[in-house]
Order: structure tokens, then C-alpha cells, then sequence
């Protein structure tokens, strides 16, 4: 059964897409850790999502790493808060 966590970046991009501000991250982690769907959301209104149908574009990839959901950063979500950011990105 997957967990589904979120994260904020208080950091901008640091690339050509800097404007789009600062960003939280959400994930739908499986048992192992490994990332199998992935929104980022920015401040600037900007939404990406990354699943293993479609891992990567210009703008960015999956997590290629597993996570560390001890991390005091990862905040568990709700599947439905997932799922319903997952269907507006």
C-alpha cells in the first residue's frame, strides 16, 4: 500500500524557471520508498507531474531515489489530497 507524503522547498529552482517561486513537492511513495507518482507545485501557479508512465520532460524527472520518509521534512498526506491534486495537475 503506497504512502503519500509532502515536502516544501524554500529554495527557488536556480535555473531559467526561477520566477515560478518556491515549491511544495508531493509523492504517492511505495513500501520500498521508491517514488511511483510525483507533483510539484510552485508558487507562482505552476504544476508538473511525474509518474512511471511518464517520468520525465523538460521541465524535470521522477525521483530516481528512493525517499527517506523518517525525514522530519515529509508531511503524510491523505491518498485524497493526492489524488485530487494529481487530477488538476
Amino acid at each position: 500500500m503506497p504512502t503519500y507524503v509532502k515536502r516544501h522547498w524554500n529554495q527557488t529552482r536556480g535555473d531559467e524557471y526561477d520566477a515560478w517561486g518556491t515549491s511544495w513537492w508531493y509523492f504517492e511513495v511505495d513500501p520500498d520508498g521508491w517514488v511511483t507518482r510525483q507533483i510539484e507545485q510552485y508558487d507562482g501557479g505552476v504544476r508538473l507531474r511525474y509518474s512511471t508512465v511518464r517520468s520525465d520532460d523538460q521541465f524535470g524527472a521522477l525521483a530516481e531515489t528512493p525517499l527517506d520518509l523518517a525525514e522530519a521534512a515529509y508531511l503524510i498526506i491523505s491518498q485524497a489530497e493526492f489524488e485530487l491534486l494529481w487530477r488538476a495537475a
